[in-house]
């Protein structure tokens, strides 16, 4: 019985990781993360645009890029936020899900430089939205 109740104990305390409240420095940080992320898959794209990087290498890094993106998405919807950061979070996970869905193109088609150099422009717009939420934080 005690093992029992030390397997569900255990079983609820790992489930809770990563959830809970969602202060706004951490919101700040993750918003800060997007950005970087944006930021790296940009010049990226536009290395791929300029034909100046390895298809394996582009293909790798841009999934491990949008994979960084979704693992920010997951982690700011998991969290409960205050009513005064809900929106913000809202608005951070739909940024972070566009930003993983366009790095993906990245990662699908690492040489075809037509599509990257489009992919960098919508990189740099999806950059501007976050750096606008990081300024309204």
């Amino acid at each position: 019985m005690r093992l029992l109740v030390g397997v569900l104990v255990g079983v609820a305390a790992w489930s809770a990781v990563g959830c809970g409240d969602l202060s706004r420095g951490e919101l700040e940080r993750g918003v800060a993360t997007l950005g970087s992320i944006s930021a790296e898959g940009e010049i990226l794209a536009r290395e791929v645009g300029r034909d100046r990087t390895k298809k394996t290498f582009a293909r790798v890094r841009a999934r491990e890029l949008a994979e960084d993106a979704d693992h920010e998405a997951e982690k700011l919807h998991d969290a409960t936020p205050s009513a005064d950061i809900a929106g913000a979070r809202d608005r951070a996970v739909e940024l972070a899900e566009a930003l993983a869905a366009t790095l993906r193109t990245l990662q699908v088609s690492p040489d075809d430089e037509s599509r990257a150099r489009g992919t960098e422009r919508t990189l740099r717009a999806e950059g501007d939205a976050i750096s606008a939420l990081q300024g309204e934080l």
